[in-house]
């Protein structure tokens, strides 16, 4: 009796992240996703019913792993998970924003299946007081996530320099300076 061949959920989240990586959310297919993993069709259906399913799990995973980068960067931010969280996204390379931007615009149609990302999105706005501090760093934070999108879908072309230049701005936003300040000069 052979015995029964299982499906490695992350090697498909593996190959889905690539495909999107190359050619956006809204090219991914299953087809290519189970040639790329090595599975069938079929076994990429069992892991995931919906092509929003597949997306939402990458963009769970994707929020995991931002999760670490910002935890290795709390410590230079003096322990304000904003300050990290913008150091973190200043750090992202330009393919993973790419990537980033495209699931998120692809979540958009998940549905319920997008929950968690909303919830992340609303935990922080929630984080944030109503006094002019918490304002003015509910506003870092949603410069540093248009800023971070803008690029991500192609929309904004910014030179290292320049994207440096406005992290360094909207770390000030926070009311703390800038970790790691590139020269704005």
């Amino acid at each position: 009796m052979g015995r029964k061949r299982t499906i490695d959920r992350d090697a498909i989240l593996d190959a889905a992240e690539a495909i999107v990586g190359e050619a956006g959310a809204g090219q991914l297919t299953f087809d290519q996703v189970a040639s790329r993993a090595g599975v069938s069709k079929g076994g990429v259906l069992y892991c995931f019913p919906s092509k929003s399913a597949l997306i939402a799990a990458m963009m769970e995973r994707d929020l995991k792993r931002f999760e670490v980068e910002m935890a290795a960067r709390l410590d230079a931010a003096g322990g304000d998970r904003l300050r990290a969280r913008i150091d973190a996204t200043r750090e992202e390379s330009a393919a993973m924003a790419a990537r980033a931007a495209s699931l998120m615009a692809g979540v958009v149609e998940a549905g319920d299946e997008a929950e968690p990302l909303r919830a992340d999105y609303r935990g922080w706005l929630d984080s944030f007081g109503d006094d002019a501090d918490g304002r003015r760093r509910r506003l870092a934070f949603l410069a540093c996530e248009g800023v971070f999108m803008l690029r991500g879908l192609g929309i904004l072309e910014i030179n290292e320099k320049e994207w440096g230049g406005v992290f360094a701005d909207i770390a000030e936003l926070t009311g703390k300076a800038p970790v790691n300040s590139p020269d704005r000069t």
